[in-house]
């Protein structure tokens, strides 16, 4: 029996778009809710959303937080205007060097910001949940990829809503292979997707162009390649793991 109505924070990477499919199964009502706030990729996120909107039938909503962007550009973040680290598939081993990777993409407390935003149009709405695509994988370097993180959250929800409102992550005791695999059950069309840090463009088919080379795209690759041997991903330089 499928549950009532489902937020899904869509950010346009593998763990997004496996939540989309997942709570399209899921839920009566889903709707897509895809946050800008200056990133570099977020022209290209805009473009993935409206094609996996079309593609699922799913209605979509884009808004923009200026605030989030002018306090990002305040902290230095790389993902705002700025070169996120190039790293190997043994930097990924080194818990140290993840952390370094970690802060240099850090956008002050988005995903505490994120959620409260769509917790917001939920209660507008009368409540129901919201989808999260953390995962095991980043909750080892991410605070707020972890199932603590969702836990707190949620106890502070039945505070700051007057509806019936929680967060949801299914995907949350899954690495990127874990995901990878839902990804084919579902027959998703990843290669729609984007999980680069720095995207360069698109194909002429509306494909994201991956860098290769940033940590994103490492964990990606890794991720396909060594759970269900293909990856359809379009990148500028090969990924070497």
């Amino acid at each position: 029996m499928k549950m009532t109505r489902a937020v899904v924070l869509f950010s346009g990477g593998l763990d997004s778009t496996a939540c989309l499919y997942w709570a399209k199964e899921n839920y009566d009502e889903v709707i897509m809710l895809t946050i800008n706030y200056g990133s570099n990729e977020e022209k290209v996120i805009n473009k993935i959303a409206e094609f996996f909107s079309k593609e699922l039938n799913i209605p979509l909503k884009i808004i923009h937080l200026d605030f989030l962007e002018e306090f990002s550009k305040l902290r230095g973040t790389t993902l705002v205007g700025g070169e996120t680290p190039k790293v190997t598939s043994k930097d990924l081993e080194n818990t140290e060097k993840a952390q370094e990777t970690a802060k240099s993409v850090w956008v002050p407390a988005r995903n505490l910001v994120l959620i409260s935003v769509a917790a917001s149009l939920l209660d507008a709405l009368g409540g129901g949940d919201i989808i999260v695509g953390f995962n095991a994988e980043e909750g080892m370097t991410f605070p707020d990829n972890t199932p603590e993180f969702v836990e707190k959250m949620n106890n502070m929800l039945k505070y700051g809503s007057m509806s019936d409102v929680k967060v949801v992550a299914p995907l949350i005791g899954l690495s990127k292979k874990g995901i990878a695999r839902l990804l084919k059950e579902f027959g998703a069309k990843y290669e729609y997707s984007n999980s680069c840090y720095m995207p360069k463009g698109f194909t002429e088919d509306g494909k994201p162009i991956h860098c290769g080379e940033c940590e994103s795209c490492i964990r990606r690759h890794r991720g396909l390649v060594d759970s269900i041997g293909e990856d359809r991903t379009v990148y500028r330089v090969q990924p070497r793991i």
